[in-house]
């Protein structure tokens, strides 16, 4: 969106009617998102007004849209060239820069900005959402306290500064930043979610699930497996006798197979219950009592009274840690499954299972970068006579394992785990699970088996602040960061633990 104040200052003094006519269209082809038919306009009048710095920054924005940011940092450079006292072109060329990957030379100009206009809250937030992505928290809290500083309305300043309090461990300074970015904007369903997750994290689950049910609202829209039928109202409580109950499965897969514990309440409560989930999950749902009827497809034909997503039975049957249904094992293996992998994995070695990358999902974000390299596990590598690594690891975190610098040996049954069925059978037969916070800690947790997890400085909300096991996993042990990105420490105390047990 091109800012009021901008238009108004190209509208003030240009240099004939016909550019006038055309720097107002261009306007509403760029607000529309229509950047190829601005560039092919305006680049006749840069011909003509070659020093005109409105022309170039308009051209700029335009080259942006149609994915040509070398050429869109060529123009709006060229405009700040022209007239260096223009702040909305410092924060546009700090843009182009950083989707360019060129982080440092955006945070220089930002600085030139700022020395120019010590007071414009936007400078400051872009340089503090500079600072995150680099992970320096420490000025990305002082760049948003400076933004707020100067526009205490800035929502999204009060949010970033919470993730940032959030990210250095300082969760009620966190909880405050989300609360006030409330006060602002009470509707924010990213303020609603942020203080979800830090109220579950500081193990407030009565209100922070309640908060949680914002993230149907969120700008990416919901994470609901497949859309309920548009007509079936939602489970807020009501009875349940010889009702039909659709759970419809969200998010990921390590949330379904954490939520899942609770559907056996539900059929208690005499619901015919059936859950809908991601086809990786189907077998291994499917072979589990007290269920249901399981179903990766939904047959829109049929009938339901009403419908809950998963993570929502949160917010009926959690209010405290206590009221978690903490079951050593709600997860069994398929017994026929179980036998194969009895008979293929080393019966006379403690077995290992090892995740040490997840999903992407959090990669670009400095504060959850929750996985590791399989090179960080070297020094399992002493305990090679007493014990057999079994990679769990699936996609392309595999290829790791076949780099002739790799320091540590494992037995790689990746390529066999089609289904969370087949990989709760390998796990069924191993002693322990080393993993990162991934899907398989809570197959694991599930399961009952000795899992011992590994997490990032900021950790998932599920995982709490300071306990060494998880209050939704009895058989967890939780090994965390100290530093942010560094596993160093808690892998060497994992080790040391793993070494006294044998």
């Amino acid at each position: 969106m091109i800012r009021p104040t901008l238009r108004m200052a190209l509208m003030a003094s240009p240099p004939s009617d016909s550019l006038q006519t055309v720097i107002h269209q261009v306007f509403q082809w760029l607000q529309a998102g229509q950047g190829d038919q601005a560039v092919a306009v305006i680049e006749p009048f840069i011909k003509q007004y070659p020093g005109h710095p409105q022309l170039h920054y308009l051209l700029g924005l335009a080259f942006e849209q149609t994915g040509a940011l070398p050429q869109a940092i060529h123009h709006v450079s060229r405009a700040i060239a022209l007239d260096a006292g223009q702040a909305d072109m410092y924060h546009a060329l700090a843009i182009m820069l950083r989707k360019s990957g060129k982080r440092a030379a955006a945070m220089e100009r930002l600085k030139d900005a700022i020395a120019r206009n010590p007071r414009h809250a936007d400078l400051h937030f872009m340089m503090g959402d500079l600072a995150m992505d680099q992970g320096n928290m420490a000025l990305a809290i002082d760049c948003f306290s400076m933004a707020i500083d100067c526009n205490p309305e800035l929502l999204s300043a009060w949010i970033n500064l919470g993730l940032c309090q959030k990210g250095v461990g300082a969760m009620q300074r966190a909880r405050g930043c989300f609360e006030q970015a409330l006060k602002i904007d009470g509707q924010s369903a990213v303020s609603h979610v942020n203080l979800a997750h830090t109220l579950l994290l500081q193990g407030d689950y009565e209100r922070g699930f309640a908060e949680l049910e914002w993230r149907f609202l969120l700008p990416e829209g919901h994470g609901l497996h497949l859309p309920p039928p548009p007509t079936l109202p939602r489970w807020n409580g009501e009875p349940l006798t010889d009702k039909a109950l659709l759970v419809l499965a969200e998010q990921g897969y390590g949330d379904a197979l954490q939520f899942v514990r609770f559907i056996p309440r539900l059929l208690t409560l005499g619901a015919e219950v059936t859950v809908c989930v991601a086809k990786p999950l189907e077998a291994l749902f499917q072979g589990q009592p007290n269920l249901g009827r399981v179903q990766a497809l939904l047959d829109y034909q049929q009938k339901f009274d009403y419908f809950i997503p998963m993570m929502s039975l949160g917010t009926m049957f959690v209010r405290s840690a206590d009221s978690i249904v903490a079951s050593q094992r709600y997860l069994l293996a398929d017994p026929e499954r179980s036998r194969y992998w009895r008979h293929r994995l080393p019966q006379d070695r403690f077995k290992v299972g090892l995740v040490w990358e997840g999903k992407a999902l959090h990669q670009n974000d400095p504060l959850r970068r929750r996985s590791a390299n399989l090179g960080e596990f070297a020094s399992l590598n002493r305990l090679a006579e007493r014990i057999t690594l079994v990679s769990l690891q699936k996609e392309a975190a595999r290829e790791q394992i076949f780099h002739q610098d790799c320091p540590v040996n494992v037995l790689d049954v990746g390529p066999d785990l089609h289904d969370f069925a087949e990989t709760a059978a390998v796990v069924d037969n191993l002693d322990l699970v080393i993993t990162i916070d991934t899907a398989v800690a809570h197959l694991a947790g599930g399961m009952g088996k000795p899992v011992w997890i590994l997490l990032p400085f900021a950790p998932d909300w599920r995982w709490t602040l300071d306990r060494e096991r998880s209050p939704w996993y009895p058989s967890s042990r939780l090994y965390r960061q100290t530093r942010a990105n560094q596993w160093e420490e808690p892998i060497a105390r994992l080790v040391a633990d793993l070494e006294e047990q044998l």
